[in-house]
């Protein structure tokens, strides 16, 4: 269980990095990490709605809408591979 976490920490770091690095490079920066933001909160609704059919829910809390609006998508990703397989 320990090393899940590690790996999911491990996971959302690269993530971060990549996509700092891809903000920066882009000439449209905050507008970049504005709709990555607004994609990934779209990502959690679908998946909430889409609960009764997949069995998987994302709860929104401090700590998913400051994950998901700052690393976007692969921390959503990494949020239900973790709901999955706890």
């Amino acid at each position: 269980m320990k090393v899940l976490g590690i790996l999911a920490v491990v996971w959302l770091s690269v993530c971060a990095f990549v996509l700092l690095i891809l903000h920066i490079k882009s000439h449209r920066m905050f507008k970049s990490i504005f709709l990555n933001a607004v994609l990934s909160f779209a990502v959690i609704a679908i998946i909430n709605l889409t609960q009764k059919f997949t069995g998987v829910a994302v709860p929104l809390n401090w700590w998913t809408a400051v994950g998901s609006g700052t690393l976007g998508i692969p921390c959503v990703f990494g949020i239900v591979v973790l709901q999955i397989l706890i």
